[in-house]
């Protein structure tokens, strides 16, 4: 067994681990970057974000194929189909291409060095690898940074392993399109792929044990889509506690309960766990060292270094929010302290995240709750994309955009929307929170016609007039 010295130690390289390697190493130090994985990426582009966006890209044009219609086109038959080997093709082509690139990009730091294999840690200052070819080196290092990302997390429910159950990572190599398909848990990732594969032809459930899907989502937004996901004909059931996984003859049948009541059952030829992730940790030799954590991930100061001075730690392996854009930014934040320049590191009140339901929700900082929670003086812009040109032209006008601000300071600190390209209008939400941008200073800023962007500005002028009229009214009515 061989031995080598590096500055920085980095185990997992994923949207966490892979740019906090490479800012390290484009400042000069000597970096290791070690990856379990087929490449660097990590779950998002192997097993989540990327392929399950590949995925929902070919329900998004077959929907649109089977509503040019009301668009004025005349197709030569509305008999479309999926041809899911060539989905599942262009998912391994985009994933490589990726992955290859940023491979590339990493080979170019004459100080990074890539391995890829299993790593533990022997010590708090030292670890071992071994290669994807059964080599072994001993590591010995400064510091280290763990950003070996989770795990989908299966609760104990009998028959779940069974051959036709899958979780989040799994479903995505499927080799077919379902035609009965059980979801248990209603949180992003059962709601992106139920509607998917309901595009595709599958009949969908979704049995949730919550009292509504996607619990922390906006309240009235979430209900707007459960809304809507249950008049495109997904069976959405809640308050349910799933009892056992059956085989049977023609499938497998899920057994629930609805709050207490009688057991039911759904038949089913696959059926989908997405019921949370779970820090991953396993074989990371914590024990070795002073490195505490728990079933909610390791524990990190403001700083994210961990109990044991000198091990870092980024990314979903901390602990919720778990977002590959999330990692990225503490792992980019990390990496400047560690260089010993000025850095803020990011906080969950500004962070953003997209669900790519359909329509798209997106959410930056504090919803209404969230923001009284925390002592603020809040009131809501709100604009409703029924009266939106820019949604009518596309068909898409169902949606709502909500601006939370503070009355006191006049900042934003919240935006939560509702329509199809959400995820596009998240920068613009982002920077508004980030900056402390006031809801005056959205109104009077221009935005180009017909766009969604402009949305901002109208659920702006729309609450300025509302507090106008409330004004004028209350000088008349002293």
């Amino acid at each position: 067994m061989t031995i080598q010295q590096v500055e920085f130690l980095i185990i997992g390289g994923g949207p966490g681990g892979t740019p906090t390697a490479m800012a390290l190493a484009a400042a000069g130090k000597s970096v290791m970057l070690v990856e379990k994985g087929q490449g660097l990426g990590g779950t998002c582009l192997f097993e989540g974000c990327i392929p399950s966006k590949i995925f929902r890209e070919s329900a998004r044009r077959l929907r649109e194929l089977r509503e040019s219609g009301q668009f004025g086109l005349c197709l030569p038959t509305q008999d479309v189909t999926v041809n899911w080997s060539a989905v599942l093709e262009r998912k391994r082509t985009i994933l490589q291409q990726r992955g290859e690139a940023a491979l590339h990009k990493t080979g170019q730091l004459p100080t990074l060095k890539t391995v890829f294999g299993s790593c533990s840690l022997l010590d708090p200052r030292s670890a071992v690898i071994e290669s994807e070819i059964g080599e072994r080196v001993e590591v010995h290092f400064e510091k280290a940074i763990l950003s070996t990302g989770s795990v989908p997390f299966l609760p104990p429910i009998k028959g779940s392993d069974h051959p036709r159950v899958y979780d989040s990572e799994s479903i995505l190599n499927i080799d077919h399109i379902p035609k009965r398909l059980v979801i248990i848990g209603g949180g992003p990732i059962g709601v992106e792929l139920g509607q998917v594969f309901k595009t595709f032809g599958s009949e969908v459930s979704i049995l949730e044990t919550a009292s509504r899907i996607l619990g922390p989502v906006d309240e009235e937004l979430g209900s707007h889509l459960q809304q809507r996901m249950t008049d495109d004909g997904i069976d959405i059931q809640t308050n349910c506690k799933v009892r056992a996984i059956v085989t049977t003859g023609q499938g497998v049948f899920v057994e629930y309960n609805i709050e207490g009541g009688e057991e039911q059952h759904k038949i089913a030829d696959t059926v989908l766990m997405v019921t949370g992730r779970r820090p991953n940790v396993n074989g990371l030799g914590l024990e070795k060292t002073g490195v505490q954590h728990d079933a909610h991930g390791i524990t990190v100061n403001a700083t994210l270094e961990t109990t044991e001075a000198g091990i870092y730690a980024v990314g979903d392996v901390t602990g919720q929010p778990m977002f590959a854009h999330w990692a990225t930014a503490q792992g980019l934040a990390l990496a400047r302290h560690l260089m010993g320049q000025p850095v803020k590191f990011p906080t969950t009140e500004t962070n953003t995240a997209v669900i790519f339901s359909e329509p798209e929700i997106g959410i930056a900082g504090l919803t209404e709750q969230q923001a009284k929670q925390a002592g603020l003086n809040v009131q809501v812009a709100r604009y409703d994309y029924k009266q939106d040109a820019r949604a009518q032209i596309a068909g898409c006008a169902d949606g709502l955009l909500k601006i939370i601000f503070d009355t006191d300071s006049r900042r934003v600190v919240g935006v939560h929307i509702l329509v199809e390209g959400a995820g596009e209008l998240m920068g613009e939400a982002a920077l508004l929170i980030k900056s402390g941008i006031p809801i005056e200073a959205v109104a009077a800023a221009i935005h180009p016609h017909p766009t969604l962007t402009e949305s901002f500005v109208m659920a702006a002028r729309n609450v300025m007039s509302q507090q106008t009229k409330q004004a004028n009214s209350a000088a008349k009515n002293p």
